[in-house]
Parts: C-alpha cells; sequence; structure tokens
C-alpha cells in the first residue's frame, strides 16, 4: 500500500461560511472526515501548511510548498496538494517549474464549491486526487479535478462556477478519472511524456524566484509610453499578452521602440496571445516579425500562468538575455 502525504494550504475545498463570506477553516483531518475509507487505498500522513484564500498566495508560498515538497519526497510515494482554485494553475506551474526531475506525483486539487454545499464537487476532486496519486501511472506535477488530469504546465483556470474549472493548454489532457479508475493518456508526444535523455530522473529543488515581473494585456488605443513607466518602475522582466498569434502594434513604431529600450537595458520582454488556445508565433505576421526584431522573445505554446512562473524563475537564475530565452521552455515543443 502507497504511502501518500496529504498537504493542505486552505481554498474553497477547506472553507465554510462566515459573515463575510466562504474563508478556509478546515484542516486536514476535517478534509478526511468527508472521504470515509481512504484508509483502504492507501497510507496517509497529513500536514497543514497554511489556510489560506488562494487569492492571497505569493511566490514566497511557493516557495515554502516546494521546499516541504522536496523534504517530504524520501518518506513519501506521492503527495497531495490540496488548494483554492483561483490561483492554482500558477502554483502547478511553479511547482512543476521548481521540482524537476520529479520521480514520483504531486497531485494538486481542490473544489468550486465547499464540502457542506449541495452537489458540491469536494469530495469527488480529493478523492480523484488520491485514485491518481496511488495509481502509479503518473509521476511529475499535475492537476486533478472533474475528473480530468492536467500536466502542472498547461492548467488554466476557465470558469469560476462551473465544476469543470480547469482547461489544459496547447496540450491534450494527460488523463482521467472514470467510475473510479485512473486512465493515463500515453500518446509519446505529449510533454509529459518525453523520456529523459540522462535516464533515471532524480528530483530537485531549483527555487530561486525574481517575482518582479509586470504583465501586460494590450487593447486597442494603449498608449505605449507604458512600457518606458513600467521600465522606470524597475521591474525585471515584462510579459505582454498581445494579439492573435502576438501581433503588437506598429504603425507609428512607438511600442517597437519601447520593446527596444527594455531590452537593450537587459529587460526581457515575453510576448504570449490573449487567446486561450494556440500558439503565439511571431513569424506568420509583419506586425509579429517586427516584434521578434525588437527583441521580443516568442512564448511559443506555454500558457500565461506558466510564462509567468518561468520568467521569474530564469530572472532568479541569471540576467543574460540568451540564457532566459533558452530557460524559459521547459520542454521541447
Amino acid at each position: 500500500m502507497r504511502k501518500i502525504s496529504l498537504l493542505t494550504t486552505g481554498g474553497t475545498i477547506a472553507s465554510q461560511p462566515t459573515t463575510n463570506g466562504l474563508a478556509p477553516s478546515l484542516n486536514p483531518a476535517d478534509l478526511l472526515r468527508h472521504i470515509p475509507g481512504i484508509e483502504d487505498l492507501c497510507q496517509l500522513e497529513t500536514e497543514e501548511l497554511f489556510s489560506l484564500d488562494s487569492t492571497h498566495i505569493q511566490p514566497r508560498h511557493w516557495q515554502l510548498m516546494a521546499r516541504r515538497i522536496y523534504e517530504k519526497l524520501p518518506q513519501t510515494d506521492g503527495i497531495v496538494l490540496c488548494h483554492g482554485t483561483d490561483t492554482m494553475a500558477y502554483t502547478a506551474a511553479a511547482l512543476f517549474t521548481m521540482l524537476p526531475g520529479l520521480d514520483k506525483p504531486v497531485i494538486l486539487t481542490g473544489s468550486q464549491l465547499p464540502f457542506d454545499a449541495a452537489h458540491t464537487d469536494a469530495r469527488r476532486n480529493l478523492q480523484d486526487a488520491f485514485r491518481v496519486c496511488a495509481s502509479g501511472l503518473f509521476s511529475g506535477v499535475f492537476l486533478v479535478f472533474d475528473g480530468t488530469v492536467i500536466s502542472g504546465s498547461c492548467a488554466h483556470k476557465v470558469h469560476t462556477r462551473e465544476l469543470h474549472g480547469f482547461t489544459s493548454i496547447n496540450f491534450p489532457e494527460a488523463g482521467s478519472v472514470k467510475n473510479g479508475s485512473v486512465l493515463k493518456n500515453k500518446d509519446p508526444r505529449l510533454p509529459w511524456n518525453i523520456p529523459d535523455p540522462a535516464g533515471p530522473q532524480t528530483p530537485q529543488l531549483a527555487d530561486t524566484l525574481d517575482p518582479n515581473i509586470f504583465l501586460l494585456k494590450l487593447i486597442p488605443g494603449l498608449d505605449s509610453r507604458i512600457l518606458d513607466h513600467i521600465q522606470k518602475l524597475g521591474y525585471a522582466g515584462i510579459l505582454i499578452e498581445a494579439f492573435g498569434s502576438g501581433g503588437i502594434p506598429g504603425l507609428d513604431g512607438h511600442f517597437l521602440d519601447g520593446i527596444k529600450r527594455c531590452t537593450s537595458q537587459g529587460i526581457p520582454v515575453v510576448v504570449t496571445t490573449q487567446c486561450n488556445q494556440g500558439p503565439a508565433d511571431l513569424e506568420i505576421y509583419e506586425v509579429g516579425v517586427r516584434a521578434a526584431a525588437a527583441g521580443a522573445i516568442c512564448g511559443r505554446d506555454l500558457s500565461t500562468e506558466m510564462l509567468t512562473v518561468r520568467l521569474m524563475w530564469a530572472l532568479g537564475q541569471t540576467r543574460e538575455p540568451d540564457q532566459i530565452r533558452e530557460m524559459l521552455f521547459p520542454f521541447a515543443m
């Protein structure tokens, strides 16, 4: 029987009503009381890391989670991490990035509704997370929600209320849970199935981050001087959600000049798309080609959540532009 560690951080799955709305209050023992019989599936140990609405989660919390998971890996066969849904995709991307070489599963889950709500999804999601963790089919960071298994590198929250709250960006789901059975997508083209050329995986902890980045979403009419203001505020990196496949307005040249000024000062500018699906590609249209010529890095297939974390992580290691460009992408695409 596999030994699994349950780590909790708060979120809706641990929340109860208060006079000011839902707030986390349930501890790990409270959660487990809602899924009787789980001890027949695995040996359990529990720990509460903190109890927060995930809106409050910051990069320092990602580091705390990563360090505690890394410490517990030698004593466990897998980890289930309960987390609020609002920033769960960011945390999944962060753990995917900061814990390379995982040879055991780290499964994030949560719920759209608390345990005592009618038609709650909390019980199913937590049960499914344990099933996936104990299945022996997965190693690495994954998010389990509404019967789907999503790589931590691809998760994105798509709905504030519907139980199917998450989707996988630009890659198929890694697997599913149907009627209590865990299924894995074995397509070898998927990023989590790419074999390690160096052989067996060795877990590592790479948790140095520089969270001092700015996410800019373009809208028609946005003043291009915004890039100069961002630069003057001292941000170390800029991520731009551009139009379509990565279009940057350039008729007057001001946005492109702003990108050039930033990159010339050693501030990486990464351009991605505002679309939920499909890659950024700066080689199709003139509005992308000129952005690349100005020094912008194409975000390719990565989600905004993953690019955010990867840019923080790369800046935590180096300020060398070419190294940052290489470090942004965790697998071949």
